[in-house]
């Protein structure tokens, strides 16, 4: 899958000192996705949830401007601040809002925790990332957010990987056993749109299919291998993300359906 390389780069990971003994393999790392600022310092894009930096208090539109009394230009001098100092190092981020309100945040560098471990972390049990699908097939849905009272299962998926298509029958019969009953399924590709319009028809599915051209939906979702399947409850909040494992897609669309909105 084509997600973007800057992408795990900004996650902030670097090989941690040698002289830390056994924690020398750790990759330090405070969960922020950054880009260019408009403050002269590094912005931040997404910040992953249960990460330090989620922990700190930093949010996402924030500026790095500088770490431990040193400029950070870009997203490149954070990382190599991160680098530097490594596992275990209490930092102190001079932050400025979208507004320009400056303040001050301390955050302890963490060992980032494997990808499955960190998209769970940041996604089970919180309010699912919100996004309109682009519907290239199939009925056209709203965002995220107004589904809520219905089950949503997002299938991550690509023309070329065998799982997934080897998935999708199974997904399509989710979709007809249940759409009348409040489930609402969708596959979302980061393929073209072109690819993504006629897949519905190539592998016999009739639930909408969705481009992701830039990719954000899947940075939003931290995908990471395919197919990624979400299920999000009535509330709107991601009770299970399964990697391949319709299994677990089963059971959580289970108790998924079986738990009613307020």
């Amino acid at each position: 899958m084509r997600l973007r390389t800057v992408v795990a780069m900004l996650l902030l990971c670097a090989v941690a000192r040698a002289d830390e003994g056994a924690a020398a393999d750790a990759k330090p790392w405070i969960g922020l996705s950054l880009g260019a600022g408009s403050f002269g310092g590094a912005k931040v894009r997404a910040v992953v949830g249960g990460s330090p930096g989620e922990r700190a208090g930093v949010k996402a539109g924030d500026e790095v401007l500088a770490i431990d009394d040193k400029p950070t230009d870009s997203p490149a001098a954070v990382i190599a601040a991160v680098v530097r100092a490594g596992v275990g190092h209490q930092a102190h981020l001079r932050i400025v809002d979208p507004k320009g309100h400056t303040r001050m945040v301390n955050v302890t560098y963490e060992a980032k925790p494997d990808r499955e471990k960190m998209q769970r972390d940041a996604l089970l049990g919180r309010p699912a990332p919100d996004f309109l699908p682009s519907v290239q097939s199939g009925a056209k849905l709203p965002k995220i957010s107004g589904m809520r009272g219905q089950v949503v299962v997002i299938d991550f998926f690509a023309t070329w990987c065998g799982p997934c298509i080897e998935a999708m029958p199974h997904v399509e019969g989710l979709h007809q056993k249940l759409k009348q009953k409040g489930l609402v399924v969708m596959g979302v590709s980061n393929e073209s749109s072109d690819i993504v319009a006629h897949a519905a028809e190539r592998f016999h599915v009739t639930y909408p299919l969705a481009s992701d051209d830039g990719e954000t939906v899947s940075e939003a979702y931290q995908v990471f291998a395919l197919p990624t399947m979400v299920v999000i409850d009535r509330k709107g909040v991601v009770r299970e993300v399964a990697v391949a494992d319709t299994e677990a897609l089963d059971a959580a669309v289970e108790a998924a359906m079986a738990t009613k909105a307020k």
